[in-house]
């Protein structure tokens, strides 16, 4: 029988997805430097919250159907989101975490394409109407799948011919909804940052966007980032794991990188950047009670290389990196759903080697 994720078993504890400030995720996209454009984010939850990822290799030309999880075979309906859901199949190649074997969090497409969704508590998405549904669960993989650019992914956003909606799925283990907001960058330089604010959608697009975490929604973090003293503000910067806290240090280290000299130093500096925003191990027991989301630690890393299409995946699990470069990935229409677990130890180094044909029940799901 297959094993439920995303933790059958809180099902039967009361709680809520409602978050604080401390919970989930933080990005910073290095893109002011010669050798390559590199996007780090960090995952992070709360330690009683097992997310159990998998990397994917997703060939072009894949169906899909979002009344259900992005990975073949994993059995269960989404809730909250009707019957009127899209159907598309793939235009491009990727490579991505699914998290609770249901949706995409994290990718880069063939095409150089990267999108993030993280935690946004104060996310309201828009009203009901007629228009065909998109899953929030599946907003990343609706982007990889189908956009090259950060401008087709924002123009496609604000032509408003899908709505986006909240789902959860009791059959695969998650009965609350996760609010979110996106972040998608392109080998160009671009980038957008894209929420729904009081039911309005919100883009903010251009090259300068580079940093996001989490709650207050963009707008007010700006305003709440004039305050300090890098962005000419008089008081220090703050040293928490609180969202805000994590944003400004990002912003504010990410101008001191050095130039690197050659590509692995190019990789080693963006992700020593994102290091300044993870949480390490957390023993709930001795972190003050912040109920459910109080003991969040990170999880996993990324790092998405968009000028050279190689996605790496650091495990906070294992003291190794792996990566995969989309140039060796056979991506054809008609080659096999590869994956592999993340947090298995003997992965590491090109993830190539690693890699199995995808089945529903395989590597522990």
């Amino acid at each position: 029988m297959q094993r439920r994720s995303f933790l059958t078993g809180l099902l039967a504890t009361p709680f809520s997805f409602k978050t604080n400030k401390l919970a989930a995720c933080s990005l910073a996209f290095v893109n002011d430097r010669k050798i390559a454009k590199i996007v780090v984010r960090s995952m992070d939850l709360p330690v009683a919250l097992p997310e159990r990822p998998k990397f994917l290799v997703f060939p072009r030309g894949m169906v899909r159907d979002s009344q259900r999880s992005v990975l073949p075979g994993v059995k269960g309906r989404l809730e909250g989101v009707g019957t009127d859901t899209m159907r598309w199949t793939s235009k491009f190649g990727s490579v991505g975490i699914v998290s609770f074997e249901g949706g995409t969090t994290d990718g880069l497409n063939e095409r150089g394409l990267t999108a993030h969704m993280l935690v946004l508590d104060e996310s309201e998405l828009e009203a009901a109407d007629d228009r065909p549904v998109l899953p929030d669960t599946h907003w990343v993989q609706y982007v990889l799948d189908n956009f090259a650019t950060v401008t087709e992914v924002v123009d496609a956003h604000r032509a408003g011919k899908f709505r986006l909606a909240a789902a959860w799925s009791s059959d695969l283990g998650y009965a609350k909804h996760l609010p979110t907001h996106l972040a998608v960058q392109d080998a160009s330089g671009d980038s957008a940052i894209i929420e729904y604010v009081k039911g309005k959608l919100q883009i903010h697009h251009g090259p300068e966007y580079r940093v996001m975490t989490n709650d207050p929604p963009y707008d007010d973090m700006m305003v709440l980032m004039k305050r300090y003293v890098p962005f000419g503000g008089s008081e220090p910067l703050p040293g928490d794991a609180e969202a805000p806290d994590r944003f400004l240090r990002l912003a504010a280290y990410a101008k001191y990188l050095p130039d690197p000299k050659n590509y692995v130093e190019a990789v080693a500096g963006a992700l020593s950047l994102l290091r300044i925003a993870q949480v390490p191990f957390r023993d709930p027991g001795r972190v003050p009670d912040q109920g459910f989301w109080g003991a969040v630690q990170t999880n996993w890393v990324s790092a998405a290389d968009v000028t050279n299409g190689i996605y790496y995946v650091n495990s906070s699990f294992v003291p190794s990196l792996f990566w995969m470069d989309l140039k060796n990935a056979d991506l054809s229409a008609g080659a096999p759903l590869l994956s592999l677990d993340l947090h298995d130890p003997s992965v590491g180094g090109d993830a190539k080697r690693s890699l199995t044909r995808w089945r529903a029940g395989s590597n522990g799901t």
